[in-house]
C-alpha cells in the first residue's frame, strides 16, 4: 500500500490537478524527480532549475496536503505497480531479496511484501481500493512523521519563508513517533544455511550476519574499515588467496540496512 500510494500522490492534487502536470514543470525547466519505497518509509525528491524553484516547491507541497486520489487513475495505477512486479519478477537479485525476506522474523517490516501487485491491491468486500488508499495516507502522513531537505543557492532566510508558506499546512495528526521495530532476527532465523536454484548459470556464496547498534559509532566508521579489508584486492588479501586457488572471480564486502535499526553484514563471492 505504501508502494502504491507513492504513485498515486504522482497524479494530481487539488491545486494542480492535471495528472502529470508535476512532472511535466519538472522537466520543462531542465529537472528531474522520482521518489521510492523502502522498509519503513518514503522519499520523495525533485530538482530543477533555481529560478523555477520556488513554482516546484509549490507543486510539491500539495502531495501532501490535497491529493486528489483521483478515482479514474486509481486501476490504471494499479497495473502500474503490476508492471513494476513481473518486470523484476525473474530478476536474479530481486529473487534472492525475497528469499532474504522469508528467512527473518516476520514480525519486522522487511519481511513484508515491498511492491504490490493485482492480488494485494485487489478491492475487498465492502471496502474498495481508493478508501483504503485515504485511509493509509491519513493514518501515516503527518507533519510529525516527515523531514523536508531543501538545497539551493537562495539564503537560509528566504528558504526557510518558502517552507513556511508552502509546508505549514501539511496536516499534523500528532502520531508521534512510531512504535520500535521489532528484533530483524529471532534466534531461530540464524545459523540457517539457504540454497538457491537460479535461473541462470550462476554459483554464488553469500554469508549474512546482523549487527547491533552501529549507528552509534557513525563517526569512526567501523564497517567502513572491514568493509576494505575484506573486500581488498591487493597482495596478501583474502580476495588474493582465494582467488590464486581458483576457487573465485570476484569478491565484495560491505553493510545494508534493511531498516533504519537493523544492519546486517555480507561477504559475498562469485
Amino acid at each position: 500500500m505504501a508502494h502504491f500510494l507513492e504513485h498515486m500522490l504522482f497524479l494530481g492534487t487539488h491545486t494542480y490537478p492535471e495528472p502529470g502536470e508535476y512532472q511535466s514543470f519538472i522537466q520543462r525547466h531542465g529537472g528531474s524527480n522520482n521518489a521510492w519505497t523502502g522498509t519503513e518509509y518514503t522519499n520523495y525528491f525533485f530538482d530543477l532549475q533555481h529560478e523555477f524553484f520556488e513554482q516546484g516547491l509549490a507543486r510539491f507541497a500539495q502531495f501532501f496536503i490535497c491529493p486528489t486520489f483521483d478515482e479514474r487513475l486509481v486501476d490504471k495505477e494499479r497495473q502500474a505497480v503490476e508492471s513494476e512486479y513481473r518486470l523484476k519478477y525473474k530478476d536474479e537479485v530481486r529473487r534472492v531479496y525475497q528469499v532474504q525476506k522469508e528467512t527473518v522474523n516476520p514480525d519486522h517490516p522487511f519481511a513484508k511484501f515491498s511492491v504490490g501487485n493485482l492480488q494485494t491491491l485487489d478491492d475487498r468486500p465492502g471496502r474498495s481500493l481508493r478508501q483504503e488508499l485515504i485511509s493509509f495516507y491519513q493514518q501515516h502522513y503527518s507533519a510529525d512523521r516527515m523531514s523536508l531537505v531543501l538545497q539551493s543557492p537562495a539564503p537560509l532566510a528566504q528558504q526557510m519563508s518558502w517552507v513556511e508558506h508552502y509546508f505549514s499546512a501539511v496536516p499534523n495528526h500528532h502520531l508521534g513517533e512510531p512504535a520500535p521495530c521489532p528484533p530483524l532476527y529471532l534466534p531461530e532465523h540464524l545459523g540457517i544455511r539457504v540454497e538457491i536454484r537460479p535461473i541462470k548459470e550462476s554459483r554464488k556464496l553469500t554469508v549474512t550476519f546482523p549487527l547491533q547498534e552501529v549507528e552509534r559509532h557513525y563517526r569512526s566508521k567501523p564497517l567502513t574499515f572491514i568493509s576494505h579489508l575484506l573486500g581488498d584486492e591487493g597482495p596478501g588479501s583474502l580476495y588474493a588467496y582465494l582467488r590464486r586457488q581458483g576457487w573465485i572471480t570476484t569478491l565484495s564486502a560491505g553493510a545494508a540496512s534493511p531498516a533504519a535499526t537493523s544492519r546486517i553484514f555480507a561477504l559475498v563471492s562469485v
